[in-house]
């Protein structure tokens, strides 16, 4: 498999060509932790010239997603040929992935759409409604996009595994009084000794509230581009 590599503002777009699979993931991994390595967290990956994807190398794209959340960025695929849409489709990779139909809209979604790290803010506190559960659990808002957000709290509620589906409720005081109630389903669970950071993707929201998001979203982008004197 041949990797192409080009950097766009911020983002960095790997047209991967040929079959991707068990022989050539440690060679993938490696190319993402290089395009991390030099302060790059968002990727767009293009699968058109793609023949051939095995499982082994799904998991290397899951993992390198991470990797760029984690990172405050995002990986998101970019014309999947019909053998990678098949795939992807078969494990429902397309509801964990951003698939777009060209690399433009790719990177308009990245652009428009960078994470906005909040971790600090005591104000953005996040309520956790578990249906079984009278009382919600209450989490820290660290980072948020135009659809998911990763927050922080304490201990390790036995509920909140991966899969789980849950209605949210928080609020940005700076920048709108009412809260946004919405649906999410839990991506990814990590505890330690300290508390419980989850990874949460949006599955339901009310369009203006999705519209106050990205704005939200991109003013805070823009505002903190601007305190580094990137304009």
């Amino acid at each position: 498999m041949k990797v192409l590599k080009e950097s766009l503002a911020g983002v960095v777009v790997l047209t991967l060509k040929g079959e991707f699979d068990s022989f050539v993931t440690n060679a993938f991994s490696n190319e993402i932790a290089n395009v991390l390595a030099d302060g790059t967290n968002r990727i767009v990956l293009n699968l058109r010239l793609v023949k051939f994807v095995n499982s082994t190398a799904l998991g290397a794209m899951i993992k390198a997603r991470k990797q760029c959340r984690a990172a405050g960025g995002d990986l998101v695929v970019s014309q999947p040929s019909s053998a990678v849409r098949e795939a992807m489709d078969s494990l429902g990779l397309d509801r964990l992935f951003s698939i777009f139909d060209d690399d433009d809209a790719a990177l308009n979604h990245l652009e428009g759409g960078a994470s906005v790290n909040l971790e600090g803010d005591s104000e953005s506190a996040v309520l956790i409604h578990v249906p079984e559960n009278a009382r919600p659990h209450v989490a820290r808002l660290r980072r948020l996009d135009v659809d998911s957000l990763e927050c922080r709290l304490a201990g390790s509620p036995p509920k909140l595994v991966a899969g789980r589906e849950l209605r949210l409720k928080f609020r940005l005081p700076l920048y709108r009084k009412e809260y946004f109630e919405l649906d999410a389903r839990i991506e990814q669970a990590q505890s330690d000794a300290d508390g419980t950071t989850l990874q949460l993707r949006f599955t339901d929201v009310d369009p203006d509230d999705a519209a106050d998001i990205g704005r939200f979203v991109a003013d805070m982008s823009e505002l903190r581009k601007a305190a580094r004197g990137k304009n």
